[in-house]
């Protein structure tokens, strides 16, 4: 899944350009880039779908030239995760009727990658031919407001357990709960199926999403997948979440605790909390920039910024293009109203 704005992270991330294409790491890929490597590991790159808005085509291609162009699947509008992954599902159902799946956003670091495809092998190999749908969790390291959490209950296997409960980003107060409690993971947003087994559970999940797969399965055609019936499809679904749109709904849920690092590159608090710092835990992401009296601030700008910052704590100093923003650095709610703001009263060439 490869569509997302990223606003959480503007004005690195923009509209034209989100943090998925973008390299956070100067590691020589961007967070695209190292997913499908990541995948392509252990996962034939003819079995790897990417799905994407129409708007980033150019950018998808550009930057996984290798890519055959039957595996990019572009969305027409946004609906969040239900109609993208619903969408792939049907395209690899017309492959591979008993075909397993793992979904999985483009926008995260995983640290281990063997473990990774060691823990990603072994969900593929649970849930075929089991009706299961499986989730993949985190044990959580600390109160974190910015990630969703899954409550697990009984054991299904070793390190498999039925969800009980998903929460999506807690209040603090909650986020310190979770993580005393021992019962909840963080959700890393994998998700692992059968492709028929999601595709059932999603026309049973809810009644707004029948007219949805009644007329997908009525006028899908195989090859044809840019018709005009995939917007017709997509507006008939709600904006929801995966979780909130079906995996709440269904009963036959689990969710399996990972063994691989992870982070959800989704906040400048998330991508300060996983970068090398300095004495004063300042992070210089990019550009040059020398700290008076600062202490755990992040700094990212153009490389040929130079940022001289006094009297600063948990601070974000960004700069991109034609945007600065000096703000605190955990307060993801103020990012959006920033952006929501600019845009209104500013225009859309700054957000």
């Amino acid at each position: 899944m490869a569509g997302g704005k990223g606003t959480r992270l503007w004005p690195s991330s923009r509209q034209q350009k989100p943090k998925q294409f973008i390299d956070y790491f100067s590691a020589g890929e961007t967070l695209l880039q190292s997913t499908y490597r990541r995948f392509s590991k252990f996962i034939d790159k003819d079995n790897i779908i990417v799905v994407s808005n129409e708007h980033y085509r150019d950018l998808v291609m550009e930057q996984l030239p290798e890519l055959a162009q039957r595996n990019l699947l572009l969305e027409p509008m946004r609906r969040n995760t239900v109609p993208s992954v619903t969408w792939a599902a049907f395209e690899i159902c017309n492959r591979c009727t008993d075909a397993t799946i793992v979904v999985s956003p483009a926008d995260q670091l995983i640290t281990n990658e063997d473990k990774f495809a060691q823990d990603i092998s072994r969900g593929l190999d649970y849930v075929a031919g089991s009706g299961r749908l499986l989730t993949v969790g985190i044990s959580p390291t600390r109160a974190e407001t910015a990630y969703g959490y899954i409550q697990m209950c009984d054991s299904m296997a070793e390190d498999i357990y039925k969800v009980k409960s998903f929460t999506e980003k807690p209040e603090m107060e909650f986020a310190r709960l979770f993580v005393e409690n021992k019962e909840f993971l963080w959700n890393t947003g994998i998700f692992i199926s059968g492709a028929r087994s999601f595709l059932e559970t999603v026309h049973g999940a809810a009644v707004y999403y029948t007219d949805m797969m009644d007329y997908i399965q009525a006028n899908y055609d195989y090859g044809k997948a840019y018709h005009e019936f995939v917007e017709k499809a997509f507006s008939m679904c709600p904006t929801l979440s995966l979780e909130r749109g079906i995996l709440e709904k269904a009963d036959n849920v689990d969710v399996m605790v990972g063994h691989f690092g992870w982070a959800d590159i989704g906040t400048w608090d998330a991508l300060y909390d996983v970068m090398p710092k300095t004495g004063e835990h300042n992070v210089i992401a990019s550009g040059r920039a020398i700290l008076y009296d600062c202490k755990d601030c992040l700094v990212k700008l153009p490389e040929e910024r130079v940022a001289v910052v006094q009297g600063l704590e948990d601070y974000v100093i960004a700069e991109e293009d034609n945007v600065l923003v000096i703000c605190k650095k955990d307060d993801q709610g103020a990012i959006r109203k920033f952006v929501n703001d600019v845009q209104i009263n500013i225009g859309d060439d700054y957000v």
